[in-house]
């Protein structure tokens, strides 16, 4: 069996709020997706950067409504979100620049899941009828690599949260440009559970969060703790992320002297 070493996300600093008890916390969920084509492109840098035309989705309300759910205003996620972009060597294109090499549609907004329990005597009983949805939010193509069933297990958890989300797909430029081909790279979702949290101030969690996992995919799922303050801001602070890599295998056995 393979074990896997989770990554570590560490904040520059937590202070406990002394006398208060345990502060509320919220864990960011991040998932990056990777195509075939998508792994032959190697991710840019502020010194090597790559042009992007974006394309905009928006905001949308996946599943179940929640009452008195506001969208954050899309021009402010937009700018949150090409900023992180330009920090990590995606530049957006302009008239005088260089073609673009990538395509990249936006979208955020809220994930719910849709659970009905038919019978109250029984509740085990019931319908997930966007299980497919919210799996893929959380784990994405994860879930191939995990031996554990405590990890599989952690991600059905997560799937039963309603959450927020962000979520950027990167599509090959030049193959739309050329054949209007629609050539999928790599997709990175980035959410956290919704239950007591601003969708304002989520959206910059998610977008900081994600943003050094841009275009590098995630063999399992990156997990970032954060705490709440109680107006439901996310206290995003300093973020150093510390990668994951698998076990190496065992040596092989000693051959037995004839």
């Amino acid at each position: 069996m393979r074990v896997h070493v989770c990554a570590v996300f560490i904040l520059g600093a937590l202070a406990a709020t002394a006398g208060r008890g345990a502060a509320r916390q919220t864990e960011v969920s991040i998932v990056v997706d990777m195509t075939a084509e998508g792994r032959k492109v190697a991710p840019p840098s502020p010194a090597k950067p790559a042009r992007y035309l974006p394309l905009v989705l928006g905001y949308r309300e996946i599943g179940a409504p929640i009452a008195g759910s506001r969208p954050p205003l899309q021009n402010e996620v937009l700018h949150l979100a090409a900023v992180e972009l330009a920090n990590q060597g995606y530049l957006v294109m302009s008239k005088t620049g260089p073609a673009p090499s990538l395509i990249l549609l936006f979208q955020w907004g809220s994930m719910n899941p849709q659970i009905e329990t038919f019978f109250d005597e029984n509740p085990g009983q019931r319908m997930f009828a966007n299980e497919g949805q919210m799996l893929a939010l959380v784990g994405g193509n994860t879930l191939q690599h995990m031996d554990l069933d405590f990890q599989k297990e952690e991600i059905r958890q997560g799937a039963e949260q309603s959450r927020y989300f962000v979520a950027l797909t990167a599509f090959d430029y030049r193959a739309y440009a050329r054949n209007h081909k629609k050539v999928m790279l790599w997709q990175a979702k980035m959410s956290l559970p919704s239950v007591g949290v601003s969708i304002d101030e989520a959206m910059p969690a998610l977008v900081k969060a994600g943003g050094p996992l841009f275009g590098r995919e995630t063999l399992q799922p990156k997990r970032l703790i954060l705490p709440v303050k109680d107006d439901g801001r996310v206290d995003i602070g300093a973020l150093t992320v510390k990668d994951y890599q698998d076990a190496p295998p065992p040596p092989p056995p000693a051959e037995k002297p004839h």
